[in-house]
């Protein structure tokens, strides 16, 4: 077998520079393994993939019939025993690292791997001291120290060496151990590296960096108590007294909603128990676990019950004689006040766009032509009574990322419009590049872990609602191609008027993952011109873009 069909024969595939094939390939053969008896197998396999996604192998390599081209594929053991202390060395240290200790010889491999090999400069180990510097100070990073990071960053990801595989893999590696050091110090910048290294996606692949899975569980912990910590939350009354409240005293006297209490424990417990030693006091989380379970936690004394006692009797002396109530308190009768409540609270949401009602939309119709969007908005709409203002968040939130999970499917006038809106939505950002960006990205998660649904101008609010009104019924959606080619000539236009350098903005509209200032006003310019050129030009691009 010769060195140049070498990683293509492993992986059972044509050589390709489309790395989600090559990708898909792998995982396709790691699903039949059995790596415990199979480590060989395994690790050939892996140095298949590693080979193919570094483009060595498209052509025959240019090697003299003698020469070996070294082995610089692999980071060698490189891992976190615990994923909160990592390793803080630079890229060009765990370069010097391989370069003495090179992979062992696999019988199955290759005669020849690929020559993955970079020069690291004054300046970028200058660099990369002072981003170790900053990520593993103390204390919360200020806004300052978040720009500078976040200009190296820029400098890191666009930087033309990260063709290299060796040298990706080794700032992929150096990132995630610098982010687990000292989390939370720089949550902030979370998102934005595992956008670009596609975490989200390899997060559960087998060989990840274990520092990886460790953040996006620490990510979402960090998430859910910025969220749950915020008056209006539905659980919010219980988290915080939890973590504020007394240890000594009656807890009858609290107003905590029991059942909401126990679902809290035992969710934080399963899924993010890292919360509890960290934000709770142990000794009110004992009493609470045996109030909620009706364990032995005291309530009210003697002398309490016998004045209830006295107010009832009372209460019941007055209303000797009057009709008895005409509702019914049985399962069935419940759940049908349960959904009467539901609907009127829906009613409530839909009444806060003023045009709903002249164009026919509401609760009766959202049911009868969008019965998902109905049941999901069911869920939000249950909230207390108390909690109207989150009620509403909460619907407008499950609105919006309907919305946004079909909008690439719907009819050409309808994607326009969306164009518009993120257009002039990307304007009010501008000056919050790194927001800016994040909306781009990823909408649904800007929208949804930063609360900033009210930023949505009242018209895009209420053209997602007509649309997940009118088009979410029954059907299955068909598949969208996500590539379009874009001419040189609207190319052309988008450098003009975005003022992006034309190769920097043909890599954000591949990517979308270069500096924040170019996805912000590449992406922005780019709304902008797909409303204006003929739809039989954009109407090929919108659903990729979207």
């Amino acid at each position: 077998m010769s060195a140049a069909h070498w990683p293509w024969t492993v992986l059972d595939i044509a050589p390709t520079e489309d790395r989600k094939t090559i990708r898909e390939a792998y995982a396709r053969l790691l699903k039949a393994l059995d790596h415990d008896a199979e480590t060989e197998t395994y690790m050939a396999l892996r140095d298949a993939r590693d080979a193919a996604l570094s483009g060595e192998f498209l052509a025959p390599p240019n090697l003299a019939a003698d020469e070996v081209a070294p082995d610089d594929m692999g980071l060698g053991d490189i891992g976190l025993s615990d994923p909160g202390v990592a390793d803080s060395e630079s890229p060009a240290a765990f370069a010097a690292a391989e370069a003495s200790d090179p992979d062992p010889v696999i019988d199955s491999g290759p005669a020849v791997r690929p020559k993955l090999s970079v020069e690291y400069s004054t300046d970028d180990d200058n660099r990369f001291q002072r981003m170790v510097d900053l990520f593993l100070g103390e204390g919360e990073l200020s806004p300052a120290e978040i720009d500078e990071l976040n200009k190296h960053l820029d400098s890191l990801f666009t930087d033309d060496r990260m063709a290299d595989l060796g040298h990706y893999a080794r700032i992929e590696t150096w990132l995630a151990q610098l982010l687990a050091d000292r989390y939370p110090r720089a949550d902030t910048l979370f998102p934005r590296v595992a956008g670009h290294f596609q975490w989200h996606e390899r997060a559960h692949e087998l060989g990840i960096h274990p520092a990886i899975p460790w953040l996006f569980g620490m990510h979402e912990g960090q998430a859910l108590v910025r969220e749950i910590s915020t008056p209006g939350h539905a659980y919010h009354r219980e988290w915080i007294e939890l973590t504020k409240g007394k240890p000594k005293g009656m807890l009858w006297t609290r107003g905590v909603d029991r059942p909401r209490m126990a679902n809290l424990i035992a969710t934080v417990r399963r899924d993010y128990p890292w919360l509890e030693a960290q934000h709770w006091q142990s000794e009110l989380v004992e009493r609470w676990e045996k109030k909620v379970e009706g364990g032995g936690v005291k309530g009210p004394g003697l002398g309490t019950w016998i004045v209830l006692a006295i107010f009832v009797l009372t209460l019941l002396a007055r209303i000797v004689g009057d009709a008895p109530s005409g509702i019914d308190h049985n399962p069935a009768a419940n759940a049908a006040l349960a959904a009467a409540n539901a609907e009127k609270h829906i009613a409530q949401f839909i009444s806060q766009f003023p045009d709903a009602t002249a164009d026919g939309r509401s609760v009766e119709t959202l049911r009868a032509k969008s019965p998902r969007i109905y049941s999901t908005l069911l869920s939000s709409a249950n909230m207390p009574e108390s909690l109207s203002e989150e009620r509403g968040r909460g619907m407008m939130r499950d609105v919006m990322e309907t919305y946004y999970l079909i909008v690439d499917k719907l009819p050409y006038d309808v994607q326009v419009a969306d164009a518009r809106f993120r257009a002039a939505t990307i304007k009010t950002l501008k000056d919050n590049p790194q927001d800016c960006a994040a909306f781009i990205r990823y909408p649904q998660i800007y929208l949804r872990q930063r609360a900033n649904v009210d930023a949505l101008s009242p018209d895009y609010r209420y053209t997602m609602f007509s649309v997940v009104h009118d088009y979410y019924g029954d059907g299955e959606w068909g598949l969208i191609p996500k590539t379009a080619s874009i001419s040189g000539d609207l190319i052309g236009k988008l450098v003009k008027r975005s003022g992006v350098p034309e190769a920097r903005l043909r890599a954000t509209l591949r990517s979308r993952d270069g500096p924040e200032t170019d996805v912000c006003r590449t992406m922005g310019s780019f709304f902008e011109l797909l409303t204006e050129i003929p739809a039989k030009q954009a109407s090929k691009i919108l659903p990729a873009v979207l």
